[in-house]
């Protein structure tokens, strides 16, 4: 799971990592997202309900994708928004299987930069680079493996990855309501 606010290179760096692995999937949360095709709510800053249900359809949908890619021997790597308090919901979704995870952590700076060489416009309904760089940094549970990219490139970035791996491993046990539940 490769995640950080809009622009810090999640499905760049996911891309590159699938294809850096001997067999892997790429599974984009955006493109997860976008089958919803009538009835879709924007994600805005406030999130409205039912957003924020379509949010964690979206989380489950990349999940159960990669599952089965998995299940039949790939290695999957998912590219999403995942931070703040939607961290712990993205965990308890995940639960009890574990997985890797990282977070991306540019520059605001750095974001803003790479936000002008894209074709989309992430930074709109509410939405700041500010107030999603805060919201990883001060307002995301630390867990998995956190890569200040900024200065990195794609490949430099895969290759860290790689090399902490097991830093990236994530326990979501802990998160799992029905083994509280039974």
């Amino acid at each position: 799971m490769i995640s950080g606010a809009q622009a810090a290179g999640k499905s760049t760096v996911g891309h590159a990592l699938a294809q850096a692995l001997p067999r892997a999937v790429f599974v984009d949360g955006d493109a997860i997202g976008n089958v919803v095709v009538s009835g879709g709510a924007a994600m805005t800053e406030p999130p409205r309900m039912e957003a924020i249900e379509q949010l964690f359809l979206r989380y489950a949908g990349a999940l159960t994708v990669s599952d089965v890619y998995r299940s039949a021997g790939f290695d999957a790597v998912i590219a999403d928004n995942i931070f703040g308090t939607f961290l712990d919901d993205f965990l308890m979704i995940a639960a009890p299987e574990p997985i890797h995870f990282v977070m991306l952590t540019p520059t605001a700076d750095a974001i803003r930069a790479r936000e002008h060489t894209r074709d989309k416009d992430a930074y709109r309904d509410g939405f700041t680079i500010e107030g999603l760089v805060e919201s990883v940094e001060n307002g995301s549970r630390r867990v998995g493996l956190w890569i200040d990219n900024t200065s990195l490139s794609v490949a430099q970035t895969v290759s860290q990855i790689l090399a902490q791996s097991d830093e990236a491993l994530v326990d979501t046990r802990e998160f799992d309501d029905s083994a509280t539940s039974q």
